[in-house]
């Protein structure tokens, strides 16, 4: 099959779509002929070995960590899904021909979408869900700051939100407001012209999506007291919450087939949009990566791996 792999860390000149072996699912597995493989921007952190601590690779490597796909070859004990079916998820090495997946980190995708526009939203979707819902416990009339909210996971988190009834503050350039207004933001702040944390005082929730001592600080000074800061970037600064009356916590999303289920009946309804901003076939898996790495994508970027 073919797949994007590295044999290496480094730049994007160790990426390369290859031959690779076909993988054989195990016990509670089935093996996916992937149709569309998710781009996110931790797949350049892996690639270029800035998270090795956290995500460490056997070489060669593939690329990719979210799919969606035909269902092609079932494990033992599996009794959730058949041949044929047609299913997205979460699963290592997914910018490939085929990809083999837990069940436990499956499910059968939105019927409304496109099989390869459905990678779009697994990874980016349940990380929105669990930082909103499982981390912060998120409720119908709190105030929430979303922060990179025209990103993957932003924009998934901003429509999330205000399905469950929240106000939602949304940070992004000025030319992505239009398109989360949309998406149902109530309040929008210019993060190149407008410091946030002089413009918003006394959130429930920050969801923290950019990274770095400084943004941390800022995003627990906008918290009300008793309010808490999601972060799914780096370590939360917990000490300095608990010393405000605050909480912090960081969120690693956790793959889940019922949460995904309830995404994907949310996509039907039309109470969820994905957001995708383009989608390339497999031979340019690579510009994909790098477009990734710039850090301006809106939504999610695809690859479609049946072209």
């Amino acid at each position: 099959m073919k797949a994007l792999r590295f044999h290496e860390y480094g730049g994007p000149e160790v990426l390369r779509v290859e031959d690779a072996p076909i993988p054989e699912p195990g016990e509670g597995q089935i093996q996916v002929k992937v149709a569309g493989a998710g781009v996110n921007p931790v797949d350049w952190k892996i690639w270029g070995g800035h998270v090795q601590a956290y995500f460490p690779v056997e070489f060669p490597a593939i690329v990719g960590r979210e799919f969606s796909g035909t269902v092609s070859k079932l494990g033992t004990g599996v009794t959730d899904f058949e041949i044929g079916d047609e299913v997205y998820g979460i699963a290592t090495e997914s910018m490939a021909e085929y990809v083999v997946a837990m069940t436990s980190a499956t499910a059968r995708k939105p019927v409304s979408m496109d099989l390869p526009d459905a990678a779009a939203v697994p990874l980016a979707a349940m990380t929105a869900w669990q930082a909103l819902f499982d981390a912060a416990d998120l409720r119908s009339g709190q105030r929430v700051l979303i922060q990179a909210a025209s990103g993957g996971v932003g924009t998934f988190a901003v429509q999330l939100a205000k399905w469950k009834g929240a106000y939602v503050i949304g940070t992004a350039s000025a030319k992505n407001h239009h398109l989360l207004q949309q998406l149902g933001a109530d309040e929008l702040i210019d993060y190149r012209t407008t410091d946030y944390s002089q413009a918003v005082k006394d959130v429930d929730v920050v969801l923290e999506g950019v990274g770095g001592e400084e943004n941390m600080r800022k995003s627990l000074s906008v918290l009300k007291k008793g309010g808490i800061l999601v972060s799914i970037t780096s370590a939360e600064p917990t000490e300095a919450a608990e010393a405000q009356g605050k909480r912090a916590v960081y969120r690693f999303m956790q793959p889940d087939s019922a949460q995904l289920s309830q995404i994907a009946y949310l996509i039907q309804d039309l109470k969820v949009r994905p957001i995708i901003s383009s989608v390339v076939p497999f031979r340019e898996a690579i510009e994909a990566q790098m477009e990734s790495q710039s850090g301006r994508v809106v939504g999610k970027l695809v690859v479609d791996v049946t072209r």
